[in-house]
């Protein structure tokens, strides 16, 4: 059996606290070098749903269509969600058998950046810290495009 090692980033956590206690540019700069480094968990909706096998392995097939719930503020902007570790994803409304997937941040980056995104960012524990990465800071963490 396949054991997962749990998704946490103390290192991240205890940096997003030195920000709130104090926002320095150097307490900016640690904060992106740890969200470069973290694993994310983020819910995730799977049509189908995929059933364990006999060994309890759950896998998705190729043919799978998988969706992000995305965070909608008053304004109607939508996010994507990143927590932290398992404490943090709780407080969003977890339903029974509630699908996670562990994503980088450059994933994230990825989906944002997309063409067809209506993501304005990601929002990194949104019932906790409450950190907003906006997309404008998040194109430029994209691909570089070639130049003409």
């Amino acid at each position: 059996m396949i054991k997962m090692k749990p998704i946490t980033n103390p290192m991240l956590v205890g940096a997003m606290e030195l920000l709130k206690a104090e926002n320095t540019p150097e307490h900016r700069k640690l904060v992106m070098e740890e969200i470069m480094h973290a694993k994310f968990l983020s819910p995730v909706m799977i049509d189908p749903v995929p059933v364990p096998d006999e060994n309890g392995i759950t896998k998705v097939t190729p043919d799978s269509k998988i969706q992000l719930p995305m965070l909608s503020t008053a304004d109607g902007s939508h996010f994507f969600m990143a927590f932290t570790d398992i404490q943090e994803l709780q407080k969003w409304k977890m339903e029974q058998n509630q699908q996670v997937f562990g994503f980088d941040f450059k994933d994230y980056v990825g989906m944002v950046n997309a063409e067809n995104s209506v993501s304005r960012g990601v929002i990194i524990n949104p019932f906790g810290h409450n950190l907003m990465i906006p997309k404008e800071v998040i194109a430029g963490m994209g691909p570089k495009k070639p130049t003409e």
